[in-house]
């Protein structure tokens, strides 16, 4: 099926389902990383020698996935990174690598704050999660119409 890209205002509705694709799989790529990083961390036996081993495997994968410290990062990088992606689909015409290559750039704006801290993970996490959404995972254009079949 060809697609035409024209106005994003002329059809509003199919704008909106345009959207939550966009917006779906930003949070799709986010959970995936998050969940890869909490399968693969180390656990607090390995960090700190001397400590017993209180904790199963998967209960240290639920304190990652459940710490604080990832649903902050949630807040500070994805709500300005959703709005960073919806501002500059609905607005630029381009499509192909110069939009994906742009939009990488844009979207590590949200992260600039992770280089402050102490805890790698932060920052590899949401960069990665970021770049993959953008060279990989983004819907280019972000609005798209189904052409008129010809007959």
């Amino acid at each position: 099926m060809s697609f035409v890209v024209t106005s994003p205002w002329h059809r509003l509705g199919r704008v909106g389902v345009c959207i939550a694709d966009a917006v779906g799989r930003y949070l799709l790529i986010w959970v995936a990383a998050w969940l890869v990083y909490a399968l693969t961390a180390p656990r607090q036996q390995e960090l700190v020698s001397y400590l017993p081993r209180s904790r199963s495997y998967w209960e240290d994968t639920a304190y990652y996935l459940w710490d604080d410290s990832i649903a902050g990062v949630g807040l500070m990088v994805g709500v300005p990174s959703l709005l960073v992606i919806l501002l500059f689909g609905l607005l630029n015409k381009r499509e192909g690598a110069a939009f994906r290559i742009r939009l990488a750039g844009l979207l590590l704006l949200p992260t600039w704050f992770l280089l402050f801290q102490n805890f790698v993970a932060l920052l590899f996490v949401p960069v990665l999660a970021q770049m993959a959404f953008a060279l990989c995972l983004m819907p280019v254009p972000l609005v798209r119409f189904p052409a008129k079949a010809e007959d």
